[in-house]
């Protein structure tokens, strides 16, 4: 799994810019399950092929309480939208990764250091192939 932690990455949720809030442990997996495909009566070790793929993608912010306001309507659970994120920022020539994905958890309000600021974590599942992989493609 990649692991970012950088305030330069472009992150939009379903049309929503999340750039401009604090964005930390970022975390994009791509998983494929191998299926078991041994086959004949006299097999001695088991034959494997590849199986179906997944994506999952989770992230924490970190914003005061009044600007968090102007963006919580669009992380609600259960959301179906397109993900679209860039570690090194929205520049042409830059890795981008994007994929249909579903919101399924949010994580906090989990109190920080500094008052009036909070942490949330948000972790998506995909909801079907990614149109954009950070391996190869690029804005």
């Amino acid at each position: 799994m990649a692991v970012v932690n950088s305030n330069n990455a472009y992150l939009n949720w379903n049309g929503t810019d999340l750039s401009a809030i604090w964005i930390g442990d970022v975390g994009v997996s791509g998983d494929n399950s191998s299926v078991e495909t041994t086959s004949g009566a006299g097999a001695t070790h088991i034959m494997r092929n590849t199986g179906l793929s997944d994506s999952s993608f989770s992230f924490s912010v970190v914003v005061d309480d009044v600007t968090f306001n102007s963006y919580k309507s669009a992380l609600v659970p259960g959301t179906k939208g397109t993900l679209i994120y860039g570690p090194e920022g929205a520049v042409t020539g830059k890795p981008k990764f994007e994929c249909s994905m579903i919101l399924n958890s949010v994580g906090g309000a989990n109190a920080t250091i500094a008052k009036g600021v909070h942490q949330y974590d948000l972790g998506f599942e995909g909801a079907a192939a990614p149109t954009a992989t950070l391996q190869v493609s690029v804005f």
